[in-house]
Parts: structure tokens; C-alpha cells; sequence
């Protein structure tokens, strides 16, 4: 069963379908779904995704984070700390619900989505198992892997840096073109849903910058943390899982995939993965769905 929910996060009202088993008995454990930069909760396989975990037996809610989607907020203005924020009042607006389980909420992320939901399980306790796809471990680094060459990349800072100095002294934001920060090679980008965001204020570059996940993930033991990465992804390369793994405490989890795409939570070996792991980690113990 899908229905429509809206919540509060920083001003802005966002929007989300909350997906619930037909047949649960009583609270369910419940899971927060959350896509990559400047998508939404309708593409990349997030709506297969939480239909699988539905018929798992689990409630999940999938949202648009502010200024994405049908979210309210200012377009496109993706700030990760924001982000982070969001998932934290999704959690608390899933605690709300009559039935879901406010002690046993996890997260499972996409992308830039699974660097959030690492930041935000590391400072928020409530958060019991953590899931991350395909995820940033360092902005920073991953900057300097799109920009190998040390010229383009020090021209990619000063840009930044002068978009600061503009944004001071006229108060408007420069806009950045969405393959300028998040590098997706030209065979992928027909793929890109209609209404897609394409172009960002600087702000969110830096943001992206100065984020650095890989830096909290130990502070999410001793709950369960599970990694997946595209073993050929060429959005984010999966060193950055590899990396997090290196960082983070037990239990955790790293699984890398026989694939090279990057937008895959329909994947089917995805799903199999995620839900066993659930089922170990956060069990609905009065359900035996299948995928």
C-alpha cells in the first residue's frame, strides 16, 4: 500500500510516499529511502526498491529532499548538511506514523544520497542499521578524481572561490552546470529523466567540497553498516566504498557488483542483498515475505 505524506524540514515541505505492508500485524520496522544529487524518489529504480522491501514486510518511506522533486524549498539548492537534516526529520516524522516502530528505523542511500544517510546515521543514535549504494566517501577526493588533471582542477576551485566572492557582494548565487560537478559520462546522460535539474548555485559544489562522510563512518559501530558498489561505476568510482569499509568499525559490510551502473536500485542482486541483510540486522519477526 503507497500513500502520499508530506513533512516539515528547514522551511520547506517535502514531499514522500510511505509505502506499508497490506497485511502487517502491528509496528513494522521501517526503512528511510534516499536518492542521489538532484534526483527524487520517483527515478533511478527507488520506487522497484521500496516495493521490494514493502513485500519484505517492511515500512519505507521514499521522499524528495528539499529543493528536489515535488519538494518545496529553493530549486536545486542541494546542501549536504541540509540533506542531512532532512533525513534526520524523515526519521522523526517515520517515529510519528501509528505503524512504524520508532525504535527500529534504518536508512539505505544512493550516491551522494548514500554519503548522507552515512553522515546522518553517524550523529544520530536513533538511526539502527545503515545502508549506502554506490556512495561519496570525500568530496573532496572524488572533485580530484573528475578533475585528474592538476591545472583544470585548480581552475575548478578558483571558480568556486570566485563564486564566494560574487555571492558576498551581490547576493545572488553563480550557477554551475550539473555535469560540472557530478561527472556523468555522455553515454549515460540521455538516461536523465524529464524536469531533471541541470544546472546548482555554487553553493552546493562546495558543499559537496567540504563534505567528507568517510571521516564519521566510524562512529557508526557497533550498529550495522552494509556497502554496495557497482564494481565499473564510472560516476563514482568504488574506492569510495572500499575507502568507507577501511574507515568504518563492525559490523560492516562490502559488497561490490558485477555491474557498471551507477543509477541500479532495481538491480535484482541489489535487492537480494539489502533485504538478507535486513533480515539478519533489523528482522520483521513476524514476516516471511519474499521478493
Amino acid at each position: 500500500m503507497e500513500q502520499s505524506v508530506t513533512f516539515e524540514s528547514g522551511g520547506a515541505t517535502l514531499q514522500g510516499v510511505l509505502h506499508l505492508p497490506s497485511d502487517a500485524k502491528g509496528a513494522r520496522a521501517a526503512i528511510l529511502s534516499c536518492h542521489g544529487f538532484g534526483g527524487s524518489s520517483r527515478g533511478a529504480g527507488h520506487p522497484q526498491l521500496a516495493r521490494a522491501l514493502e513485500r519484505a514486510g517492511y515500512a519505507v518511506l521514499r521522499f524528495d529532499f528539499r529543493g528536489c522533486g515535488e519538494s518545496g524549498g529553493e530549486r536545486g539548492r542541494i546542501i549536504c548538511e541540509e540533506e542531512v537534516e532532512d533525513v534526520r526529520n524523515a526519521v522523526t516524522f517515520l517515529q510519528s506514523r501509528p505503524a512504524v516502530d520508532a525504535d527500529r528505523v534504518g536508512l539505505i542511500g544512493t550516491s551522494l544520497g548514500g554519503a548522507v544517510v552515512i553522515y546522518a546515521a553517524a550523529v544520530d543514535a536513533r538511526i539502527k542499521v545503515c545502508a549506502a549504494t554506490g556512495a561519496v566517501a570525500n568530496g573532496g577526493r572524488l572533485f580530484k578524481i573528475q578533475y585528474p588533471d592538476e591545472a583544470n582542477y585548480r581552475a575548478f576551485l578558483a571558480r568556486l572561490d570566485d563564486a564566494k566572492r560574487q555571492r558576498k557582494t551581490t547576493g545572488r548565487s553563480v550557477m554551475i552546470d550539473r555535469y560540472d560537478i557530478v561527472n556523468i559520462p555522455e553515454n549515460r546522460r540521455a538516461g536523465m529523466p524529464p524536469g531533471a535539474i541541470m544546472s546548482f548555485p555554487a553553493e552546493t559544489a562546495i558543499s559537496m567540497l567540504e563534505f567528507s562522510p568517510d571521516e564519521v563512518v566510524g562512529r557508526i559501530c557497533p550498529r550495522p553498516l552494509l556497502l554496495i558498489h557497482p564494481r565499473d561505476d564510472d560516476v563514482v568510482p568504488k574506492s569510495e566504498s572500499e575507502y568507507l569499509a577501511s574507515r568504518a568499525g563492525q559490523p560492516c559490510e562490502l559488497h561490490i557488483l558485477e555491474s557498471s551502473e551507477h543509477f541500479g536500485s532495481d538491480n535484482p542482486q541489489l535487492k537480494r542483498i539489502v533485504i538478507d541483510w535486513l533480515r539478519r540486522y533489523l528482522p520483521q519477526n513476524d514476516v516471511s515475505a519474499s521478493t
